[in-house]
């Protein structure tokens, strides 16, 4: 049997913390949702340049990593074709 989920209704214009703060609230309420993840993010700096970071949770190491990243960017295709 399955069950209704309510999802957070994203947040037009949201400014990062507003976007992040609706994936914690999902993550908290549908943790089985998050059993690995990857997260980029990019710093402006003051100078004009630009810095990367990222943060996984549950990869075992840099190969798995790169290749949930890899999944995300064919997920990421799939659904600009639409």
């Amino acid at each position: 049997m399955s069950s209704v989920i309510n999802l957070p209704i994203w947040k037009k214009d949201a400014t990062a913390y507003e976007r992040l703060s609706e994936l914690a609230l999902l993550a908290l309420e549908k943790p089985e949702k998050f059993s690995q993840f990857v997260l980029v993010y990019q710093e402006q700096m003051l100078n004009g340049n630009v810095k990367f970071h990222y943060m996984d949770f549950n990869t075992v190491g840099i190969f798995h990593t790169i290749g949930l990243l890899e999944a995300g960017k064919m997920k990421c295709w799939e659904g600009s074709a639409k």
